[in-house]
Parts: C-alpha cells; sequence; structure tokens
C-alpha cells in the first residue's frame, strides 16, 4: 500500500471496532509524551510514578490524578473522532489508533490507582474464591437439571 493512500471506509470502520473493544489496549504502549490542550505531559512516566503509589495517593496527586485522565480521555475521544471522519492516510489512522489504544491503556492504569495495592497472595485467594464459586455455580446447575429429570419436572 503507498505510504500516502488513503483510508477507505472499510479499514475506518475495522479501527473504529477495534478502538470499541473491552481489552483493545492490551499489550499496547503508553505514550511517552502527550500533548493535549497545548500542556505536554510526559505521560509514561506520570503513570509510572502513579502505579508505584497505588494505594496511598495524597489528595493532592488524586486530584492530579483525575485531571490527567479528563485530558487523556478527551484527547483519545479527540483521535477516535478524527479516525472516524477526517480525510487522513491509511499510516496517519494506523498511527492515530496506536495513540489511542496507548491512551487507553493509560485511562485502564489511572483509573485503578487509587485502588489498595494488592499482593500476589491476595490475587491468588481472590482467584481461588472466584474458581471455587464458578465451581459451585456449576455443581449446582447440573444437580438441579439431574433431579428435575430423576423427579419428572420439565
Amino acid at each position: 500500500m503507498p505510504e500516502d493512500a488513503r483510508l477507505s471506509k472499510r479499514a475506518r470502520e475495522d479501527y473504529l471496532i477495534r478502538l470499541e473493544k473491552e481489552f483493545a489496549f492490551a499489550g499496547a504502549s503508553i505514550p511517552e509524551h502527550v500533548t493535549i490542550d497545548g500542556e505536554d505531559i510526559r505521560l509514561r512516566a506520570f503513570v509510572f510514578e502513579i502505579m508505584k503509589k497505588k494505594g496511598g495517593l495524597t489528595d493532592d496527586e488524586q486530584a492530579q490524578v483525575d485531571r490527567v485522565a479528563a485530558l487523556v480521555r478527551r484527547k483519545r475521544s479527540a483521535i477516535v473522532r478524527e479516525i472516524s471522519s477526517a480525510d487522513i492516510s491509511a499510516n496517519e489512522a494506523e498511527n492515530l489508533y496506536r495513540t489511542a489504544i496507548g491512551l487507553g491503556r493509560a485511562l485502564d492504569t489511572l483509573g485503578r490507582a487509587h485502588e489498595p495495592r494488592s499482593s500476589v497472595q491476595d490475587e491468588a485467594r481472590k482467584a481461588k474464591i472466584e474458581d471455587g464459586r464458578r465451581w459451585l455455580g456449576l455443581v449446582r446447575r447440573i444437580y438441579t437439571k439431574e433431579r428435575r429429570d430423576r423427579d419428572g419436572f420439565q
């Protein structure tokens, strides 16, 4: 595809669908810098610093996280609008897409900054409890179905 080839309608729709997926940002790189409303934000470093303090943020730091998250959300929305309607090349669309998923990853991380830090043991315990609940639900459904079949109820 030539470098200046315009973005086709189908490719545009594909990008928009991929951006809407719940975990589109999984594995994406957070942009090093972003400029939003004339403000240059060292986004990757900011997110990294916030995650080191996860669960122990001061009120000022939490306010800063909320402010940056709002700016990033606005920037991501602007990128999605640009992909959906601007006359851009396929390369520009790809770059915008990568930036948007990186911003999505930053938003996900910043959104969890207020949560308390959990240990590996806590996460393992939560996963084990959730697995147990799923198994118990499955056993109950099977037992209930067998009981209905055995007793002749439909």
